[in-house]
């Protein structure tokens, strides 16, 4: 079948970003992930994931090893590396074979084995052209059967970027009995296009009348990620044929332990059929292994783990909207309904975070529902509620007092207009003036600007001038990033969150993605510390601390800082000496904490104030229920 071109073809053309490429076919090494484009094309095609998809009862039952979601390794071929031809000569001696390379071709790689069964070695080989070759491919797959004329297998992929300024770096190794995997990446001087797949990976069983089972693509780990595949290409069905198993891993850079899923493909006369169980089924085996060390309560378990999942959904599934794995036609994957998936994921970060007793991370997990591919299902949604419940105490709240007063909510990042003083009088800063409430609620009065009545700056401003003026859910990386910029220099780079951006959002051409609250703590030259959606986020450096001194006027914390304060979906959450869930659902106006913004907290948690539907409301320290939170 002829190949499709695709928008990414074309590799010199294409912009390359330097980065180090590592080669690792081996099942298990780590390297990153690649591809390659639609090499074999006598080969008959059968769509992926489509109507050639098997039913479970068509796969091979393997059991998944450790989290990668692997094959047992009662089935996984111990894979061998090609070996490495110094001085890339036109013939080659080894494991009893004398081979001779095609002219103007050179020797590089060679691996030698059984390929047709008939107990006599093989050889396989990764030829280049000979010096000043003109029109000739950058390299060939060449299959030398025992006793008879060698032939061609493949040339090297056409969108791989190959030019003066682009270095490959072939691998070529033995992943099934009869069956071999070639992997060639490039790495080029100019930047590629964003998710441009630079890198190619054929499976092929050089004996077999179609060679090529398998052709994909990919492009380069996202910034600040590994991305990396395992091979086996062994029989999985017992047919006679090698089949392909996939397994994806992708992780924050550093982090020890990514996550893993599997793609499957079984070998069929009319092509590859790619399996409709993959990536859901070695997905839920990794996350019910998360899922049962979450509730362990097992603390050196890193965090970040539960969040390369998210990680590795996007860069895998065409779902995501970012997806840097593809078909030979350079179509993405679809990784089918990702209910059970996302249940599984958001359950496990809820969980993990109640473990270590972080309540502020787990409440934010249930504000974030709905950024990553799909909302928790309705079931999923009242289990978490239950934990999420069970891990507060829980007071029940009187309508709030409405203040006359307009607060000013600014469009951009900002600080709230609302401030508590130490006293626990509340303060409303309107267009034109500062309005006080008294703590007993007996007053509320206008601040008369001659007798120096306190105001604080709306503006989410940096002492140096930086300001931060909005959020992005990022597309060409996976964290969210805080635009900024200053009056001497405009734009300025943005921050990047340790918090990931949700998928799709824009990524998919679908508007600007969910919205984004800050509630900003602090923000000066050491970076913005906030609450993003409930999560305390900071864009300092690594290991550095923090120095969070007083409260900021019109920031979540108490004004004597012991005291945190963010609305979620059920109720206002305050954090401090105890952990409390002041209930809203319940009043028959101002039911609906999700909707409240700009929220401060009074010290000793006597009394908080939000705003809702452009009014500033006062809530006192209400009554416990009589169930009380969990240990």
């Amino acid at each position: 079948m002829p190949r499709k071109e695709s928008a990414t073809d074309g590799a010199v053309g294409q912009i390359c970003a330097p980065h180090a490429l590592a080669l690792a076919i081996v099942l298990g090494a780590s390297g990153e992930l690649s591809a390659c484009e639609g090499c074999g094309s006598d080969k008959p095609y059968t769509p992926f994931g489509v109507a050639s998809s098997l039913p479970i009862a068509d796969l091979p039952q393997s059991s998944p090893s450790g989290l990668s979601g692997a094959p047992s390794a009662s089935s996984v071929f111990a894979a061998r590396s090609a070996e490495l031809v110094p001085g890339v000569p036109s013939t080659w001696q080894g494991s009893g074979l004398d081979l001779r390379a095609p002219k103007a071709r050179l020797f590089a790689q060679v691996l030698s084995a059984d390929f047709d069964g008939d107990q006599e070695l093989d050889a396989v080989a990764w030829l280049l052209p000979a010096p000043h070759e003109t029109n000739a491919a950058a390299g060939e797959l060449w299959y030398f059967p025992h006793g008879t004329a060698p032939r061609k297998l493949l040339d090297l992929p056409g969108f791989v970027p190959n030019g003066p300024d682009c270095s490959l770096s072939p691998a070529l190794t033995q992943t099934g009995a009869r069956s071999v995997t070639l992997d060639v990446s490039a790495v080029c001087k100019a930047t590629l296009i964003a998710r441009a797949p630079a890198r190619a990976l054929v499976i092929v069983a050089p004996n077999a009348p179609q060679p090529v089972l398998l052709t994909l693509r990919a492009a380069s780990a996202a910034p600040g990620e590994s991305l990396n595949l395992a091979v086996d290409s062994s029989d999985q069905d017992q047919d006679g044929r090698d089949d392909a198993r996939l397994t994806v891993s992708v992780g924050a850079l550093g982090s020890s332990e990514p996550a893993s899923a599997d793609l499957a493909w079984l070998d069929r006369a009319a092509g590859a059929s790619r399996s409709a169980n993959e990536p859901i089924r070695s997905l839920l085996h990794f996350l019910g292994e998360l899922g049962t060390r979450a509730r362990r309560n097992h603390g050196t378990r890193p965090p970040e783990t539960n969040r390369n999942v998210w990680r590795l959904l996007s860069s895998l599934c065409l779902e995501g909207g970012v997806p840097r794995l593809f078909d030979e036609d350079g179509a993405p994957f679809r990784c089918g309904d990702l209910t059970r998936v996302v249940d599984a994921a958001t359950s496990n970060e809820v969980s993990y975070a109640l473990a270590q007793g972080d309540v502020l991370e787990a409440f934010s997990v249930e504000n974030r529902d709905g950024w990553y591919f799909k909302a928790l299902s309705s079931a999923e949604r009242k289990v978490v509620d239950r934990d999420l419940l069970g891990a507060v105490s829980k007071l029940t709240l009187a309508a709030p007092f409405v203040a006359r007063a307009q607060p000013l909510v600014p469009e951009l990042p900002h600080y709230s207009p609302l401030t508590f003083l130490p006293d626990g009088a509340l303060l409303i800063r309107g267009a034109n003036e500062v309005t006080r409430i008294a703590a007993d609620r007996s007053t509320e009065e206008p601040l008369s600007a001659d007798a120096g009545s306190p105001s604080w700056p709306l503006e989410l401003a940096a002492p140096d001038g930086q300001r931060i003026t909005g959020v992005s859910h990022a597309c060409d990386r996976s964290e969210l990033l805080f635009n900024r910029n200053d009056a001497q220099q405009g734009l300025l780079p943005p921050l990047t969150a340790p918090l990931l951006a949700a998928r799709p959002a824009s990524c998919a051409g679908n508007g600007r993605g969910p919205n984004v609250v800050i509630a900003p703590l602090a923000y000066d030259e050491g970076g913005l510390d906030a609450l993003v959606n409930g999560s305390h986020v900071s864009t300092a450096t690594p290991g550095q601390k923090v120095a969070l001194g007083l409260p900021a006027m019109g920031g979540p914390r108490s004004p004597d800082g012991r005291w945190l304060v963010t609305p979620t979906a059920l109720g206002l959450l305050l954090i401090g000496d105890r952990k409390e869930l002041w209930r809203t659902s319940a009043l028959s106006e101002h039911a609906d904490a999700s909707k409240f913004s700009d929220c401060v907290v009074a010290n000793g948690a006597h009394a908080a104030a939000c705003v809702d539907a452009g009014h500033a409301i006062l809530f006192t320290r209400g009554r416990p229920n009589a169930t009380a939170a969990r240990p």
